[in-house]
C-alpha cells in the first residue's frame, strides 16, 4: 500500500489528503460533491505522470465520483440525524436526479476533454457567482411542479455525471433559486451525491484499466484512499455544525473558494 501511495509523491499525497478534509467539510456543511476540489486536485497531480492525455481526465472524474460516493455516506447521515433532511424534496427530485445520472455518464463518453474540462471551470464560475450573490437572485418562490420541475433535477444529474461535479455542487445552488432554505439544500445535496456518484463509479470501475499500478479500470485507489478517509471523517463533524454557523458567511467563503478553482481550471483549460 506504501508503494501505491508513494507513486503520488510526498507533495502529492499530501495535497490530496489536505484536500479530503476540504471535501468532507464543504460536504457536511453544504452538501458540496467533492468533485468540485477533487477533480482539479488530481489534475495538478496526476498531469505529467504515467497516465496519456486522453486518459487525464476520465480518471480524474472517476476517481472523483468514487470519493464523493464515500464522502456522501456520513454527510448524509450527519443531515438524517440533524433533522436537515427534506423528504418530500428528495421523492420529487431524487428519481429524475437518478435519470439525469445516467444520461450523463453516456454523455461523458463523447464529449473532447478539452471541452469537459472548459465547461467544468464555466460551471464552478457560474456557481461562484450564484453563491456569492446570495438570495438576491430567484427564479421562483418554491421549486416548479412536474413535468416542468423535472427539468432542474435531470439537468443536475446530467451536469454532475458528465463532468464529476458532484450532483450537491449543483443542486445547492438550483435549489437556492426556488427558495430552498440552504439547510435544507445541503441534506438534500447530500443524498443526490450519493445517488448520481454511486452508478458513475462503478461505471469507471468497470471501464478498461488506465496505465497507474492502483488503477481499478478509470479509478486510481491510492488517490481514492487519500481523498475520501479524511472525508469520511471531517463529513459528519461538518453536518453537525452547519446549523450553528451564519449563512452568509458559509456562502462568501465557499463562492471565494469556487472562484479560485474556477480560474486554476480555466487556466489549465487554456494551457491545454
Amino acid at each position: 500500500m506504501m508503494g501505491l501511495l508513494g507513486a503520488y509523491g510526498l507533495g502529492g499525497a499530501l495535497a490530496l489528503a489536505a484536500s479530503g478534509v476540504v471535501i468532507g467539510a464543504i460536504g457536511g456543511l453544504l452538501g458540496i460533491g467533492g468533485g468540485v476540489v477533487a477533480v482539479p486536485v488530481l489534475l495538478a497531480v496526476l498531469e505529467g505522470g504515467t497516465l496519456p492525455p486522453d486518459r487525464l481526465l476520465p480518471v480524474c472524474i472517476g476517481t472523483a465520483h468514487l470519493v464523493v460516493a464515500l464522502s456522501a455516506i456520513p454527510a448524509a447521515w450527519g443531515h438524517a440525524r440533524g433533522g436537515t433532511l427534506d423528504r418530500t424534496l428528495l421523492r420529487r427530485w431524487t428519481p429524475a436526479v437518478l435519470l439525469g445520472g445516467l444520461a450523463g455518464l453516456v454523455l461523458a463518453g463523447f464529449l473532447p476533454p478539452a471541452l469537459s474540462v472548459a465547461l467544468f471551470g464555466l460551471l464552478v464560475g457560474l456557481l461562484a457567482l450564484r453563491m456569492g450573490l446570495g438570495s438576491g437572485f430567484m427564479l421562483a418562490e418554491a421549486p416548479p411542479a412536474p413535468p416542468l420541475g423535472l427539468l432542474p433535477p435531470l439537468l443536475v444529474g446530467l451536469l454532475s455525471a458528465a463532468l464529476g461535479l458532484g450532483a450537491g455542487t449543483l443542486s445547492g445552488p438550483v435549489l437556492g433559486m426556488f427558495r430552498v432554505p440552504l439547510l435544507r439544500a445541503a441534506g438534500a445535496g447530500a443524498v443526490f451525491n450519493l445517488v448520481v456518484a454511486v452508478p458513475a463509479a462503478l461505471a469507471f470501475a468497470l471501464a478498461p484499466r488506465a496505465p497507474m499500478p492502483d488503477a481499478l479500470g478509470q479509478v486510481a485507489l491510492g488517490a481514492v484512499l487519500l481523498l475520501a478517509l479524511p472525508a469520511m471523517l471531517a463529513a459528519p463533524v461538518a453536518a453537525r455544525f452547519s446549523s450553528r454557523l451564519r449563512e452568509s458567511l458559509l456562502r462568501r467563503l465557499f463562492a471565494a473558494g469556487l472562484a479560485l478553482i474556477a480560474l486554476q481550471v480555466l487556466l489549465h483549460a487554456m494551457k491545454g
